[in-house]
């Protein structure tokens, strides 16, 4: 009896994980489509759906982790996945291609990772709320979200050069992307500009355009139903094995559930670097990472304060993440391509994360 109950729950735990991971998919395609054609802004559009895409498995498990009062799982889970992002895609990638970069993108981009993964672990460590991400940091995570997702949209279409760290801080110290933001809001146009306008996929006015729009809302409800109960079916197995097993909900954010939502980020990882897409591959991994912890963290913290021990496997782990972000910049930045020899370093580097999860979460140290 006791068998059939684990392998019961170990089989929901596995099926929330991949409910999360194509109910995200599917949530991504049919939102995107259903905007783009409701005449909501590429901006908008750009900012919410495109960019949160390819972290919603992490968002959510993390979100519903902290709902249900296991904030250890989330902040694991999400730190978890950083690590794993920059150390085991980017170090088997490059096992089977050395990747080469966007030397300003990536520059850039790499910086402003760096920079918000040292945010949180001065919040995390912030004397006058310890251990805790309060709705003044959360709501500082989410600006630095929206700061650098407008900047990337609006800036590319100015000048390469506008597209740098430096120009970055300027943009978000003087709250340029709230200027920016004004293009969330469509313009009024005129009688001549409503008869011209066909850029709608769909031919408006038809039962086509009608059946369409109604197809890909119901598709866009039932994948956001799949994510909800693949994240509650993730929460709960990852209970049971606590429990049952008497492994650390730090083990299980790491090792499981950081693993498990980044397996599709691996596969498609080493597709891209067979095909010799490693630009793509590199600014997609560094985006993810950005996203998972100004949204992972941000967003429900805003409503419930997220705990974060202040034991000293959770320090170790922050800072590991932090220290695993700058070698992944001082590899990259020497001739902005990574190289098998360097793909084997993140490999170890990941090996080594996991050592050290099992060593202070299972053995308490």
């Amino acid at each position: 009896m006791q068998l059939e109950l684990m392998i019961v729950n170990i089989g929901l735990f596995l099926l929330g994980l991949a409910l999360l991971i194509f109910g995200s998919d599917v949530f991504v395609e049919s939102a995107s489509k259903l905007a783009r054609n409701l005449g909501i802004s590429e901006l908008f559009i750009g900012l919410t759906i495109v960019a949160i895409g390819t972290s919603l498995p992490e968002i959510v498990a993390s979100s519903t982790a902290v709902l249900a009062g296991k904030s250890q799982l989330a902040f694991t889970s999400i730190i978890g996945s950083t690590v794993i992002n920059l150390t085991l895609i980017i170090g088997v990638s490059a096992l089977i291609s050395p990747l080469a970069s966007n030397a300003v993108v990536i520059d850039r981009d790499a910086k402003v990772m760096i920079l918000i993964i040292g945010v949180l672990a001065v919040f995390m460590l912030d004397p006058i709320t310890p251990g805790m991400i309060v709705i003044w940091e959360a709501a500082f995570l989410l600006v630095l979200f929206i700061a650098y997702q407008s900047f990337l949209i609006t800036r590319q279409e100015e000048c390469e050069s506008c597209y740098q760290f430096h120009v970055f801080v300027d943009y978000l110290i003087r709250f340029r992307f709230l200027t920016s933001l004004g293009g969330l809001f469509p313009k009024r146009r005129g009688k001549k500009e409503k008869k011209q306008d066909t850029s709608s996929e769909y031919e408006v006015g038809t039962e086509g355009f009608r059946f369409d729009i109604l197809k890909d809302l119901l598709l866009v409800i039932i994948s956001a139903l799949l994510i909800i109960v693949g994240a509650q079916l993730v929460v709960a197995g990852s209970e049971f094995i606590t429990q049952t097993w008497g492994i650390q909900e730090g083990v299980i954010g790491v090792m499981i559930v950081a693993l498990g939502t980044s397996l599709p980020e691996l596969t498609v990882s080493m597709n891209s670097a067979r095909r010799g897409f490693g630009r793509l591959l590199i600014g997609n991994v560094i985006g993810s990472n950005i996203v998972n912890i100004t949204l992972g963290i941000g967003l429900v913290s805003l409503v419930v304060p997220t705990v974060i021990l202040l034991v000293l496997g959770n320090v170790v782990l922050m800072f590991f993440a932090l220290f695993v972000a700058f070698i992944f910049f001082y590899i990259i930045r020497k001739d902005w391509r990574v190289t098998r020899w360097e793909g084997v370093i993140l490999v170890i580097l990941f090996l080594v994360a996991q050592i050290i999860t099992i060593y202070f979460e299972q053995f308490g140290v």
